[in-house]
């Protein structure tokens, strides 16, 4: 037998595993720990992307969101078990990429000011609402004040999938390739080319949307796109927030971003997300920057802004883990969580996320 003809032998054994984990983003990686820790055989299929939702996003999350500053949907729940999760992963790969950093919104006006007051005497708000500054930096432009945010993070995502993928790798649990969705048979059994799985979830982010099993679900995909820039006369190390965070790197490079685009499903940048982003951002300082980096991918968002997850309603071996959108660093341990308990010990998933409150469109299709 020669080297070749043995090397294809080899691709044809046929793999047995208890999961096929469709997607290495911030889901699958996340989904894929929860898993392992209950000791359950996985394979992760996923080709890298550098445009992918999980390798662009800002990784900021901010548990007062909106002009009304309302507290994020769970955020009480899902941020301890976020940070616990987050710091037991950098254990684990031996790297660091997860942070916890105040949020400095910048106020639009005085109406602002006045709902943050209002807001900091309400019990509820009292552990995320800090103090009112007037200036963190002369050459950022804070007109009506900047109120400082608590209990906020940031997540280095691009550092963590990285890493997890490395991890990954070392445990021969990956393989990297383009899932084809053609070739699975589910049977009692899931066959995927030569692996065979007692289940299978897919946690593909937007391309869920293409997926036969699971386009019925109603996605509303948005595109963001981020910049790195070069402010050389910027000199803060905080988290600023107005419409768009501008998050400190090294050597007065900053992340800013991101946009939101509902009618284009390319990973291209575009000169409406540039004029966009330097609009906003020329409004918040006011001295020269440089745009050196830019990125755009797709967000996997859901109608109703909440993830989804579950069964498909004709295939019990079936599974989905998606519909992040913008809360994926803060929502996907909680819910990688959950779905593990919901299959491993037949915990009900929570109403708001379960797949089931999608089936109305199956039927109708």
């Amino acid at each position: 037998m020669t080297e070749y003809e043995h090397h294809d032998e080899m691709k044809q054994e046929q793999i047995t595993c208890d999961f096929i984990i469709v997607g290495q983003g911030i889901a699958g990686s996340i989904l894929a720990h929860f898993l392992l820790q209950q000791h359950k055989k996985i394979l992760v299929i996923d080709q890298h992307n550098p445009n992918s939702a999980s390798n662009i996003a800002a990784g900021v999350v901010n548990p007062i969101t909106g002009r009304k500053m309302v507290k994020s949907w769970m955020i009480d729940e899902v941020m301890p078990f976020a940070k616990s999760t987050y710091k037991e992963l950098e254990t684990l790969l031996h790297t660091s990429f997860f942070y916890e950093e105040d949020i400095f919104k910048l106020f639009t006006s005085k109406e602002d000011v006045d709902i943050w007051n209002r807001k900091i005497e309400d019990d509820e708000y009292k552990d995320y609402l800090g103090e009112i500054v007037e200036s963190i930096d002369n050459n950022i432009t804070a007109n009506y004040g900047i109120g400082i945010i608590k209990q906020c993070c940031w997540m280095d995502v691009p550092v963590f999938i990285k890493a997890y993928r490395n991890y990954l790798k070392e445990q021969q649990i990956l393989r990297e390739e383009i899932f084809d969705i053609s070739d699975i048979i589910v049977t009692d059994k899931i066959q995927y080319k030569n692996i065979s799985a007692s289940k299978i979830i897919f946690c593909e982010g937007y391309k869920a949307f293409q997926n036969p099993y699971f386009n019925f679900i109603p996605f509303s995909l948005a595109k963001g796109e981020q910049f790195v820039v070069h402010i050389p006369n910027l000199h803060s190390n905080k988290i600023i927030n107005k419409n768009i965070f501008i998050i400190p790197k090294k050597n007065n490079d900053y992340t800013v971003g991101s946009t939101f685009i509902w009618n284009d499903v390319t990973e291209t940048v575009t000169d409406e997300g540039r004029k966009e982003i330097d609009d906003k951002l020329s409004k918040m300082v006011n001295c020269n920057y440089q745009r050196i980096e830019e990125k755009a991918g797709i967000r996997p968002t859901m109608k109703d802004r909440r993830p989804v997850l579950g069964q498909h309603p004709n295939h019990s071996n079936v599974y989905i883990f998606n519909g992040f959108g913008t809360k994926g660093v803060s929502l996907a341990p909680y819910f990688a969580n959950h779905l593990t308990n919901h299959i491993e010990y037949n915990f009900n998933i929570l109403e708001d996320v379960s797949i089931n409150r999608f089936l109305k469109y199956l039927n109708n299709r």
